[in-house]
């Protein structure tokens, strides 16, 4: 009986992610095509880049999804470089070795393997393994069926965002040049009712976490019609009554301006969705030149109106958290740029602030280049200083009035520690990333309290807050105690309500935890 390893090596690319703790619709449509060409589950090996670094068993086949298109950094995964892939193809004794996705549809061909598979991967794996190489949308609503049960192999689960593709390619006639968009000419566009029944089994099989990442603009998605937006929606709604999480990813920030059903479409997402989601827009940047030199298709005019919008209609919190919220992605490297730009991006940002808008999640990459696309040197330290500029300016005031002071987050993620501290994040669409005092038990999900707020990232403690079993490291994370006060603190206990505290300590030490944490 043949062994098969199916490496997820994790995607990253501009219309998908699927680096753990996400797991990619791609990664689940191989191996559902693997089970619809016959074979069966004892026969695959699952596993994730993450375990392949430790041991890779071995196996007759070898197929390895891989590719990073986009600048990322990353928590609780790490996705497979072009070098671990030839060094896991040079190394495993499989008789057959195939590697599959993004990286081969930007034109990398790390040497080892014997098929290299971009686009057309389910139907190139099953036309392997059972004689079929034709592709249609019904028999990728059944491989994706058959490849939700790849969902428990997976070693984070049930800690794991489902990512759902509603169509695969760029809808713009004419693509921005540095996106890897641009490489794809097989497309598609899937019925609302094969995602939602995709959703259903993947809910069968223990998913309560789901993004609509998968795509270049949700919005755009079957033309952008109102009634499939609600199908979909209503349809997940419907089939997971347990759901703790859907968000999604992308949306066009141009084409959401221009709209006027822009407001109907926002409120369908925002009636159906979990709260902290974010609209993550495309700008790129605000510079004038660097939009028409590389064709982004969106202004400074447009995304301006698409913030406002998703502000207004999206501002709403529940559980402590606004509704939905729009993420900037800026890029630089690009063709066209001058000393100006960074300036303008800074202009911008600031034209925002002033207007009281709430920007969930600004993102500062550098252009990965692809194919012949010429990416520009950044001067390093004005690259470094504009950073500096907009955390201090930008995303510490906006991670304040967003995450105040005494939210709690009821599922919160430790993904790695780092000294006395735990870094962790709720599930969901770009997490916040939280650093929790002590050192807490990894993938076990917590309570946590905001304290506190970073440049890019918060402070919380885990809540309820048990003072006479704080850890010193918990207790100097507090603002306002520090290393004397958390020793003092330590010495005195235990404590037996707060009369016995005031009775023994400070009354202003007293009034400081108790206006951030609730003592017993």
């Amino acid at each position: 009986m043949q062994k098969i390893i199916l490496l997820d090596g994790y995607i990253d690319e501009p219309s998908c992610l699927g680096v753990s703790p996400y797991i990619s619709p791609q990664i689940r449509y191989v191996y559902g095509a693997l089970l619809r060409g016959g074979i069966k589950r004892e026969q695959i090996s699952y596993l994730t880049a993450d375990q392949a670094r430790e041991e890779i068993p071995p196996g007759d086949w070898l197929l390895v999804l891989g590719g990073t298109t986009v600048p990322g950094r990353y928590l609780g995964g790490k996705p497979l470089s072009l070098k671990e892939m030839e060094k896991v193809a040079l190394k495993h004794p499989a008789r057959e070795k195939w590697l599959l996705g993004p990286v081969v549809e930007a034109g990398f061909r790390p040497p080892g393997y014997d098929h290299y598979v971009g686009e057309e991967l389910v139907r190139e794996v099953t036309g392997r393994v059972k004689g079929v190489r034709e592709f249609s949308i019904s028999y990728l609503r059944e491989v994706a069926l058959e490849g939700a049960a790849l969902l428990p192999c997976h070693p984070r689960f049930p800690y794991v965002i489902a990512e759902m593709e509603t169509y695969r390619g760029c809808q713009r006639p004419s693509q921005c040049l540095f996106c890897s968009e641009g490489f794809r000419k097989f497309r598609y566009v899937r019925p609302a009712e094969d995602v939602v029944a995709e959703v259903g089994e993947l809910a069968n099989q223990g998913a309560r976490y789901f993004r609509l990442g998968c795509q270049p603009d949700l919005l755009s998605y079957n033309d952008g019609r109102k009634n499939t937006l609600e199908r979909l929606y209503a349809g997940i709604r419907e089939e997971v009554p347990g759901l703790k999480v859907l968000h999604l990813d992308n949306i066009e920030p141009g084409s959401l301006a221009g709209r006027k059903d822009a407001e109907a479409l926002l409120k369908i997402i925002t009636r159906h969705n979990t709260p902290g989601d974010i609209a993550s827009f495309g700008l790129e940047s605000a510079d004038p030149e660097v939009i028409r030199v590389n064709n982004i298709g969106v202004t400074p005019e447009e995304c301006k109106k698409a913030v406002e919008l998703v502000n207004r209609i999206g501002g709403a919190r529940e559980k402590g958290l606004p509704r939905l919220l729009p993420g900037l992605n800026f890029l630089h490297g690009l063709q066209g740029e001058s000393k100006k730009t960074m300036d303008l991006n800074l202009e911008f940002l600031r034209d925002l602030v002033k207007e009281d808008f709430l920007l969930r999640r600004i993102n500062i990459r550098q252009v990965i280049a692809h194919g012949n696309y010429p990416k520009k040197p950044v001067p390093r330290g004005a690259f470094e200083r504009y950073k500096e500029t907009i955390n201090r300016e930008v995303n510490r005031p906006m991670l304040q009035k967003i995450f105040p002071r005494g939210l709690i987050f009821n599922e919160v993620i430790p993904e790695i520690t780092d000294g006395n501290i735990t870094f962790g994040r709720p599930l969901g669409t770009y997490p916040v990333r939280i650093g929790i005092p002590g050192k807490k038990k990894l993938f076990q999900p917590l309570q946590v309290k905001i304290i506190d707020h970073g440049f890019r990232s918060i402070t919380g403690i885990q809540y309820p807050f048990n003072i006479n079993q704080a850890e010193h490291e918990e207790l100097v994370s507090i603002p306002g105690i520090g290393k004397k006060r958390a020793a003092e603190l330590i010495l005195n206990r235990p404590y037996l309500d707060r009369k016995d505290m005031e009775d023994r300590l400070d009354k202003e030490l007293v009034k400081t935890l108790q206006e951030l944490i609730d003592c017993y």
